[in-house]
């Protein structure tokens, strides 16, 4: 098909111009880039580069396709539109480069014709339309709704309208070359040839038109250098950080923390207090953030009144990269680097003590970025290396360590809640298929104890052969570990796996979500690999294998409230559900946030053990919402969420109990 070139109008001297721009452009950027790359260097550690085909996948998945970032209609959209316009247009660009300068120059051939250009022409055209679009909505979102999420800066401001200028002068481009050229297939490129026909209807003779084509291409290509040499000092830069966060991102479990060598004698420093003392991948989640504040509203402590922000712990991580970074730049090795504090000095102490590990902001970041870990080992630095925690949260430390509790009962009373039970004890049997992990909740706390006992009579129930471990229990310090006492955890950790070790069974059954996360999947750093179920899990499998007949109907309308560490965590949704719905006349009405999206009832993290000052506290809002639900009661499978929840109600006067599942299945059993 003819047509004339794209440059039918473009002399050599602009095209020169042009590659020697683009050419420097691309220089400072990749100098950059690496210059950034060698800061995050100073960290500790390196980035992995194994799995490389999972890791591959999960970049189409999170960075190209955004599955994250499509949850939300509005911004995902918006999102969206501009991300493949910019993707499709950088490859048509491509596309154009190497039909003019490889096929047309060395070849004499043309890649670019036939059916394969009108289809090429009419995408290009669509994908620009999109963009424009997408840009329009993102302004308007930051002129009008304003979500407090955001961030606004001059950067962004700045960032949407070159992207909008840079889409609007290349679709002018096209509308002066079809005005001129008018090729037959010029409607194939409907946005431009609509554009063209306003000059022909306001009769723009050729010449001007001509100019207006060399000016406004020259101008395109200038912004398209200029973006290239300042994009990793705009906001821009997630374009480039965030699919490399994407696919160095770690593959442990989502409920492991990073264990710590604390036998290794070369190591002075346990936790982060320096910016050198973060992980490579802490300093790289820095710069992917895109700052779009998912995390933030999701964090139950934001939305408390505390002084913690996710997004601006992350970004205070990025700040103190930025502000020491002529130290860093400077050639040596992370070891040799001066004092760069970033805890207390950028992050406070206030905002690390108010975080409570239950991962919304992990799960909603776009990028995989792991808030979690970089607060915590924060506050690995403040306990390890100084001492300093809350008063009440090292009076619980040091009570599990001493008494094997928090509550610092006696060692000799974990059985005191087994009172007029017949309950085996491991010593004893030596042998047991299911080995039920009490925990201290289980043992010390009075509504928990109702959930330990309904777990024997559902094992009873059910003929399960089983045993605890009695006084030889101790608290496994999953908490602890979570308020950055690492040296506190691993000796917990030590100690139960010899006891486990000790006896046979064939599964470890425990209420508590926090405990059943530290054994599954923390417990295997240490050598101790075992088969554990939540009971929520295990009482619908009795309940389904018909083990267990549930005779007494329950007639009552609840609301069940998903324990972090049982559902961000671990995704366990479905089984605290299917044990309560399998009672007779129970009725499930769910909170407005539940499963995934479910709100804290914030114990976690050690929090139900000292007190944060929250103008308005985590449980109680977490409360007003199952009550919102017209529930009679609130169902739970996680002593803290019990003891949280029980507290709130408390505090505010509301007659609404608030019961584990077991002690409703227990009920039901008559």
């Amino acid at each position: 098909m003819p047509f004339r070139d794209t440059y039918w109008n473009i002399p050599d001297w602009a095209i020169t111009l042009l590659y020697a721009t683009q050419a420097l452009g691309l220089i400072v950027l990749l100098g950059k880039l690496w210059l950034r790359r060698n800061m995050w260097y100073k960290g500790e550690g390196k980035l992995p580069t194994d799995r490389f085909w999972e890791r591959l996948r999960r970049v189409f998945k999170y960075a190209v396709a955004q599955v994250r970032i499509l949850r939300e209609n509005y911004s995902g959209i918006m999102h969206m539109s501009i991300f493949l316009s910019l993707i499709v247009l950088f490859i048509g660009t491509a596309l154009a480069t190497i039909d003019y300068d490889i096929f047309v120059l060395l070849f004499d051939a043309k890649l670019l014709q036939g059916d394969f250009y009108l289809v090429y022409e009419l995408v290009l055209d669509f994908v620009t339309l999109i963009g424009i679009f997408g840009l329009a909505l993102a302004l308007g979102r930051r002129a009008t709704f304003r979500p407090n999420r955001l961030t606004y800066s001059f950067g962004f401001q700045a960032m949407l309208w070159i992207l909008l200028i840079d889409l609007l002068s290349g679709l002018l481009i096209e509308s002066f070359r079809l005005a001129v050229v008018q090729p037959p297939w010029q409607t194939w490129s409907f946005a431009g040839y609509a554009v063209s026909r306003l000059w022909v209807l306001f009769g723009v003779n050729e010449a001007t038109l001509q100019t207006a084509h060399l000016a406004t291409w020259i101008f395109h290509f200038s912004l398209t250098a200029v973006i290239y040499a300042v994009f990793l000092d705009l906001p821009l830069k997630h374009i480039i950080y965030s699919p490399l966060n994407v696919f160095f991102s770690s593959f442990r479990e989502p409920g492991a923390l990073r264990p710590l060598d604390l036998e290794d004698e070369t190591v002075e420093v346990f936790g982060a207090r320096d910016i050198q003392h973060f992980s490579v991948m802490q300093l790289l989640d820095g710069d992917a953030c895109t700052e779009c504040g998912r995390c933030q509203a999701a964090c139950p402590a934001w939305m408390a009144g505390t002084p913690l922000n996710p997004k601006e712990v992350v970004l205070d991580i990025r700040r103190a990269l930025d502000h020491y970074g002529p130290v860093l730049r400077q050639p040596g090795s992370g070891n040799g680097l001066p004092e760069m504090p970033v805890t207390r000095e950028f992050v406070s102490e206030d905002a690390l003590w108010a975080c409570t590990t239950c991962r919304a902001c992990v799960y909603e970041c776009p990028v995989l970025i792991e808030h979690v870990d970089s607060i915590v080992d924060m506050r690995r630095y403040l306990v390890l290396m100084e001492g300093d925690m809350p008063d009440l949260l090292g009076n619980a430390m040091m009570q599990a360590e001493r008494a094997g509790n928090p509550w610092g009962n006696p060692r000799g009373t974990r059985l005191d809640w087994a009172s007029g039970l017949n309950v085996p004890v491991m010593a004893k049997k030596k042998k047991a298929d299911v080995l039920y992990w009490v925990g201290c909740a289980g043992a010390y706390d009075p509504e928990s104890q109702k959930t330990a006992r309904a777990m024997v009579k559902i094992f009873e129930a059910a003929g399960i052969d089983y045993a605890v471990l009695g006084d030889e229990e101790r608290c496994n310090c999953e908490w602890a570990r979570r308020a950055g006492n690492e040296y506190l955890y691993q000796e917990a950790t030590h100690s139960n796996i010899a006891v486990f070790d000790q006896y046979e069974f064939q599964t470890i059954v425990t209420h508590c979500p926090h405990c059943f996360n530290t054994f599954a999947n923390e417990y295997p750093q240490f050598g101790g690999h075992y088969d554990v179920v939540h009971h929520s899990t295990y009482i619908t499998r009795l309940i389904n294998d018909g083990h267990l007949k549930l005779t007494k109907p329950i007639k009552e309308l609840t609301t069940y409230h998903d324990s972090c560490y049982l559902g961000r965590y671990n995704e366990v949704y479905d089984d605290p559900r299917s044990a309560l719905i399998q009672v007779q006349d129970i009725e499930l009405v769910e909170m407005p946030r539940s499963r995934d999206r479910g709100l804290c009832c914030g114990g976690g993290g050690a929090q139900v053990w000292f007190e944060t000052h929250q103008p308005r506290p985590v449980n109680e809002m977490r409360l007003e919402e199952a009550i919102s639900t017209g529930a009679q009661s609130i169902s739970t499978a996680c002593p803290f969420c019990t003891i949280m929840l029980s507290s709130a109600a408390q505090s505010k006067g509301e007659n609404i109990p608030v019961r584990d599942l077991a002690v409703v299945v227990a009920e039901a059993l008559g």
